[in-house]
């Protein structure tokens, strides 16, 4: 055992690519996009690909002005290579996903050792949000590994090498003091930047930065020459922490922007991602800019958009489901790092290792601070918006974990049952929320729900087979986190899409027109109806039936796509030889679609809506 553990830990970067490929590849299978998103990004990288034009963002035939192109020129890529299908669509997240865990095992083994790196890795890969942004053809995965590698190139020069740390004993403080950035970091780590820019805008220059400027800045005012206090008085203990913070503040702003090369990171940033931007921008008059920065970005800040608010709670509450199931233990986790931290701060003597593991804990805690913080003040909130805090939590609970794996008891056993109800509580939680979706637009998904069954045998097994061994327990929640996060996204999905018919509804659309259908949507348009229709989708909103019914005489490929409470307004205007030749129900809507295109033989206008009605009828 020990001689499979030392080759695990001497090839980890191997071993961790290898189970990561598996477990990713767990989702690759014929799954069709889900509305919204998937297929409007896969439709602007198509079109794309048709038109050779890889600078402007076009949307059936409109300006998108939501996301910078990153994203649409990874699919596009994919694309060219192997085919327009869902599965190029989605690998560039996979790949991402890949490449972060990557990163994890880099940072964990350097500050901790490479069991946390390992552990860090598939925790990671092992949660629910993470499996499923890792298949879907969105930009998460990607800013989240720019931004996790762009981090760790940035504040790898101060963090003390364990294995170093060990044979020499170095001071902290004489690392902060020698330590810089080297310049070929520090271009590349810009240039991840800037691709973070072309990813998701702003952001992806100001989180990774706020991160690590904040940091450095910070562990220099703490390294700086120390006040001499009564370490049992807490309030001269505070006075004296602000005075220090004061006094050494600028100074150590300087030091902080010299160290890590703040200029050549912010010149490589700009010099990847300005030519497009400014391109784009002059290509479109402008319009695209304004769109992007002044709605998608200073808009959704200042005010909630598409519905999507919540309170100042909003993320970390999240969070927990999408880190689950490590989310389960993630409390307990950051409480043991602040109260390790809390100790570091009040006592005078620190060991050179204690100070590599205090020093790799506030960066972690600050990750996940500014990421979770930052996005919890805007207006506008979703679930994937804090994505780049993951790295972060995972490291802190692979280091949790292994820290536990050297007691021969539980530190906190009350806060482990606690996380071990959790686990099961969510294995529930998954099985009721397949059942009752069910009854809400996922019909036929019910025999699905058997996945909530993994969490549950794993919290069994935790209570039962690794209550008293710590580094079973670890090992279980390895396994159970791999193998519930490649059931969720792989055969569970699978099943899930069946009740996706919309894309399906569009394939008899072009196969009733004999090759490729012109389509028209009456009333209602979604992004799965435009990417599966491989071209323009016309839109006439309500009242303008005349027209649709007149695209219908244009020609035997013409169909028209219309909600079935809809189809009055139309059904005494269709020419005699068209009827209701399919229907679908898209996902979470409470009617059908209705496919309207014109039948093989023509019938006289009053067998024509009788026809009509009873193939709605059927």
């Amino acid at each position: 055992m020990n001689r499979f553990n030392s080759l695990i830990t001497r090839h980890s970067q191997i071993f961790v690519s290898v189970v990561a490929i598996v477990v990713l590849a767990s989702g690759f299978i014929g799954i069709p996009f889900w509305d919204e998103d998937e297929p409007r990004f896969a439709a602007i990288a198509q079109t794309m690909v048709e038109t050779g034009n890889w600078t402007v963002p076009i949307f059936n035939g409109d300006l998108a002005v939501d996301k910078p192109v990153l994203m649409h020129w990874c699919m596009a890529v994919c694309f060219s290579i192997f085919g327009t299908n869902e599965l190029a669509a989605r690998l560039p997240s996979a790949i991402a996903a890949l490449l972060t865990s990557l990163a994890l095992l880099r940072f964990g083994a350097r500050c901790f050792g490479p069991a946390t790196g390992i552990v860090a890795a598939f925790a990671y890969l092992g949660c629910l949000l993470v499996a499923i942004e890792s298949h879907a053809a969105t930009p998460d995965s990607i800013l989240v590994a720019l931004a996790t590698w762009a981090t760790l190139l940035l504040v790898e020069p101060f963090l003390p090498d364990r294995q170093k740390t060990q044979e020499r004993k170095e001071p902290i403080s004489h690392l902060f003091t020698v330590s810089s950035v080297s310049t070929w970091h520090a271009a590349l780590a810009g240039g991840l930047l800037g691709l973070g820019v072309l990813c998701k805008g702003p952001i992806g220059y100001v989180g990774p930065l706020a991160v690590v400027l904040s940091w450095v800045w910070l562990v220099k005012c703490f390294t700086a020459e120390k006040e001499q206090q009564d370490r049992n008085d807490l309030k001269e203990q505070l006075v004296s922490t602000i005075r220090q913070v004061l006094k050494n503040g600028i100074p150590a702003a300087f030091r902080t922007l010299q160290q890590t090369r703040f200029l050549v990171v912010t010149a490589a940033a700009i010099l990847i991602a300005a030519p497009w931007y400014l391109s784009v921008g002059i290509q479109t008059d402008w319009e695209w800019t304004k769109g992007f920065f002044f709605v998608h970005n200073v808009g959704r800040f200042v005010a909630p958009m598409e519905k999507h608010s919540g309170g100042f709670l909003f993320h970390p509450l999240t969070m927990l489901i999408g880190f689950y199931p490590w989310s389960c233990f993630l409390p307990l986790a950051t409480f043991a790092a602040l109260l390790r931290l809390w100790k570091a701060w009040r006592s005078e003597q620190k060991a050179a290792i204690e100070n590599s593991h205090t020093l790799a804990l506030s960066l972690i805690l600050l990750w996940m601070g500014v990421w979770i913080g930052g996005f919890s003040i805007a207006a506008t909130k979703l679930p994937n918006y804090i994505m780049p805090a993951y790295p972060a939590a995972s490291l802190l609970v692979a280091a949790l974990a292994l820290e536990a794996v050297k007691r021969k008891t539980w530190l906190y056993p009350r806060w482990m049952s606690v996380g071990v109800a959790g686990i099961a509580f969510g294995g529930i939680a998954t099985s009721a929320t397949i059942l009752i979706a069910s009854f809400y637009g996922l019909t036929g998904s019910e025999p699905a729900a058997v996945i909530g069954l993994v969490p549950l045998a794993g919290a069994v097994w935790l209570v039962w087979g690794s209550r008293e061994r710590p580094a079973y327990a670890v090992g279980t929640m390895v396994i159970l986190g791999l193998l519930y996060s490649a059931l969720a996204i792989g055969p569970t999905a699978a099943w899930i899409s069946r009740a996706n018919t919309l894309p399906a509804l569009i394939r008899q659309a072009h196969a009733h027109a004999g090759g490729r259908a012109r389509i028209g949507a009456y009333s209602q348009i979604t992004p799965n109806l435009v990417y599966y229709s491989k071209g323009i989708v016309q839109r006439w909103p309500t009242d303008t039936a005349t027209q649709a019914a007149a695209f219908l005489s244009t020609g035997t490929d013409a169909v028209v796509v219309i909600p079935e409470n809809q189809f009055d307004e139309l059904s005494s205007l269709l020419p005699e030889e068209a009827g209701v030749i399919g229907r679908a129900r898209p996902l979470f809507k409470n009617q059908d679609f209705l496919l309207v295109g014109n039948s093989q033989e023509a019938v006289s206008p009053g067998a024509k809506r009788t026809a009509s009605v009873r193939s709605m009828r059927k």
